[in-house]
């Protein structure tokens, strides 16, 4: 690893999320990485989920041989399971409700959810999560460069929603490579309102990660996968190649 991944190993709060037989789950800091301590206690962290199907979903993901609409269909399963780990800590409020045969007194969500796909190959997904959880409020944040300045301007597409500071904000982008797009992103989430906000991503660069971390040290990242290689042209390597080009064939 060069000097400049080892800069960026040194800034990663890296954890795996362990997922185990009997229904158990647990979240266990890697011995491999240097993990200093947490500034604070809302302090962000990076999981990478530890679940056998997702181990196996994202080697068939890489797999260059893997057919578009089998990549399509494992790319769904691993964005719900990766959703569904971002919002295990979601507030929740007490609920009574009339069941069949005597009043219950169960919990509910205790805020709205939003899922905010980066970019229109990313919404292509949405689907995935939109159809499993109650009330999800789903929307897209485009990011227009001008031809001039290069110059990115993000953009809002987001109806009927609440306010984003009441909401648990799930932001995707499938492969996380400079960090830049998703810097981008969060700045205009942060600027709009929105503090509860989690970063979800099938396998992002180390570089990319450690600068999100550094420009935002609260931001909770959940992915399948880090890459320690970085390519100005390619992006994370081994990566997923050309993501939407595979996603839609």
């Amino acid at each position: 690893m060069n000097d400049v991944l080892e800069s960026s190993a040194k800034l990663l709060r890296f954890r795996r999320s362990e997922s185990r037989a009997g229904g158990t789950s647990r979240v266990s800091v890697r011995d491999d990485v240097q993990v200093p301590a947490a500034p604070s206690a809302t302090a962000g962290v990076l999981h990478v989920i530890e679940h056998s199907l997702a181990e196996h979903t994202l080697t068939q993901l890489r797999n260059k041989h893997t057919l578009p609409d089998q990549f399509r269909e494992l790319s769904s399963w691993l964005l719900l399971l990766l959703t569904l780990e971002a919002t295990r800590n979601v507030p929740t409020r007490e609920e009574t409700v009339e069941a069949s045969f005597s009043q219950h007194k169960g919990r509910s969500l205790g805020k709205p959810l939003i899922f905010l796909a980066l970019n229109r190959h990313a919404l292509g997904l949405a689907h995935a999560v939109a159809e499993s959880f109650p009330g999800l409020r789903v929307g897209m944040i485009t990011l227009d460069r001008s031809p001039d300045t290069q110059h990115i301007e993000p953009r809002f597409h987001l109806n009927n929603a609440p306010l984003l500071d009441s909401a648990k904000v799930i932001l995707f982008e499938p492969v996380i490579s400079s960090g830049v797009s998703a810097s981008v992103a969060l700045r205009l989430l942060r600027r709009s309102g929105a503090s509860d906000v989690s970063l979800i991503s099938f396998v992002g660069s180390l570089a990319g990660l450690s600068h999100l971390q550094s420009a935002f040290p609260d931001l909770d990242v959940w992915t399948a996968g880090v890459d320690t290689e970085l390519d100005a042209k390619r992006g994370p390597l081994p990566g997923l190649g050309d993501f939407s080009a595979r996603l839609y064939g």
